[in-house]
């Protein structure tokens, strides 16, 4: 791939990344202050009951926190993907969060299917296609970063 092609590349996806990566952290945010505000509820009724609404009041707060670092994670790596393509002596910041931002994606997508009902069954990849549109663009956005590096001489 050519240097030209591979920074037109990390520009066009540093964008997108940006773009979603903004509606990531206020989906984040919004998990985060829901879940805390069902869990102001759970000090009357049932206990049993009220165990179950903590636990998943837990859940939603706790993936709330995971979608905000990963969403804040893809804003620095949009951020340096965009600054890189403008002037390659600054791919370095890029790589790295190019490459976490696959590690992380690849992830995401074990950890959805290592997920189970509460019955014991697996749960259907609902959203995979998502994830998997998420690790193409980590990819393209890593290799590109990597001819871009290697052009660079880094």
């Amino acid at each position: 791939m050519s240097l030209d092609a591979s920074k037109k590349i990390l520009k066009v996806f540093g964008i997108i990344t940006i773009v979603f990566s903004i509606l990531g952290i206020l989906l984040g945010i919004t998990a985060i202050i829901g879940g805390s505000a069902l869990g102001i509820g759970t000090a009357t009724g049932n206990v049993e009951s009220n165990a179950n609404l903590a636990a998943g009041v837990g859940i939603i707060t706790l993936l709330g926190l995971v979608a905000l670092i990963g969403s804040i994670i893809d804003l620095i790596s949009g951020i340096c993907s965009v600054r890189a393509a403008n002037d390659i002596s600054k791919i370095m910041p890029a790589w790295v969060f190019a490459l976490i931002g696959l590690i992380f994606d690849v992830i995401g997508i074990i950890a959805n299917f290592a997920q189970k009902k509460p019955d014991g069954t697996a749960v259907t990849p609902s959203n995979m296609l998502g994830l998997i549109i998420g690790l193409a663009i980590s990819v393209l956005i890593f290799i590109a970063a990597n001819n871009v590096k290697q052009a660079a001489g880094k």
